[in-house]
Parts: C-alpha cells; structure tokens; sequence
C-alpha cells in the first residue's frame, strides 16, 4: 500500500528510494492541477500556464519512505525544446489530457507518446483523462455539440492506452479530489518497479 506522508520532507537519505514522476500534456489539460491537489492539497482556481515546475513529497510503500519528485511540464510549443530536459531520469511518465477537449486528446497519439517514446524509451506510461466533472457540464458539453463534438468516453481512453502501450488509464476530477490519490499511488507503485529494474544505470531517458 502506497501513503502520502503528511508534510512529506525534501532531501534524502541511504534507506529512502527515490523516483521521479514526470506529467505531460496539452496546455491547460488539467495536469497542473493534477498535481497541485495531489503534492499542495489544493486546486488552483485560476488557470496560469506552467513552464517548469518541481514539487518534492514522500510516501510510505511498504513500510519504507519513498521520496518523490513531480516535474510539471510545459505543454505550450514555445517549450518543445526545452521539455525534454524534464524527461532527464524519470522513471514513470504520465501523459494527461481533457475529456472534454478532443484536441488534447488527439495529441496523446500525434504529440505526446511520440515525444517520450522517443526520449524515454521504456520508461512506463499511465495515460490519465482529466477535468472528468466537466462532461456533465452543459455550457462544455452544448459548444462541442456546436462543432459537432462530445466528450471523450472511458472506452475511448482505453483504447488509446492499448494504443501507446500504457501501464493503465485513470481518470479523474482535481477539482473534486476524485481518483487525484489513486493515480499516484500506482504511478508510485509502477515506477518504484521500474527504478529497481534499472538501479545499476545512471539515467532511464536519453536526451538527443
């Protein structure tokens, strides 16, 4: 079982392991907010566009401290050749899109696996569906009629995680803290697995 520590500390010591989570996505998919519930406890109210950003917390898994870094990603493409530094190390990639923006959406297959297969190959996925309140919301949901769209369905996000061979699809609402520790705590899990499988190399990803 994998448990946030409360006021989890920075720095690390021999027995902590240490893993590095890295999210990306489109610009204003939700990912910034992901984290901001999961490491601060609250969610941002006011969209402000991310362009690098470092959270550091610990969990317990098993009985032992893990410490864990969350490097939030700009998805704006003023930023594709500096994003790539982020992928430096990591050990698990969570590539996040709008349920209600089929844009972003569509760029999981165009943008986003394309970019961390390539600079992190390997490396172990979870695709994650965010702002899932907003399917139910009716001025969202009547501009997509309007251009002829809806809402992303579960399904479809389990067909694209076959797609990008993820490790798993989530979904999730960090306004309403729905599934927000569900997903680390996997995302904890998965890269822990990966960390150990390769502790003898000094990095997971290769930067070109």
């Amino acid at each position: 079982m994998t448990q946030k520590v409360p006021g989890g500390r920075s720095g690390s010591s021999p027995q902590r392991e240490e893993v590095n989570l890295v999210i990306v996505g489109d610009g204003g998919c939700g990912k910034t907010s992901l984290l901001m519930v999961y490491a601060k406890g609250r969610f941002p109210e006011k969209y402000a566009p991310s362009v690098f950003e470092k959270f550091a917390t610990s969990v317990t898994h098993g009985g032992r401290e893990i410490g864990v870094t969350l490097y939030d990603t700009a998805g704006q493409e003023d930023y594709d050749r500096l994003r790539p530094l982020s992928y430096n190390n990591a050990n698990l990639v969570l590539i996040c899109y709008d349920v209600t923006s089929p844009t972003s959406f569509d760029n999981v297959l165009i943008k986003w696996y394309p970019e961390v297969h390539h600079f992190c190959p390997g490396v172990p996925i979870l695709l994650i569906g965010c702002k899932t309140d907003l399917r139910k919301d009716k001025e969202r949901t009547r501009r997509l009629r309007s251009l002829g769209q809806a809402p992303i369905t579960y399904l479809q996000g389990e067909e694209t995680k076959h797609r990008i061979n993820a490790e798993l699809y989530l979904e999730c609402s960090a306004k309403y803290q729905e599934n927000v520790d569900d997903i680390f705590r996997e995302a904890v899990k998965r890269a822990l697995a990966a960390s150990r499988k390769v502790h003898k190399k000094n990095n997971s990803c290769v930067v070109l």
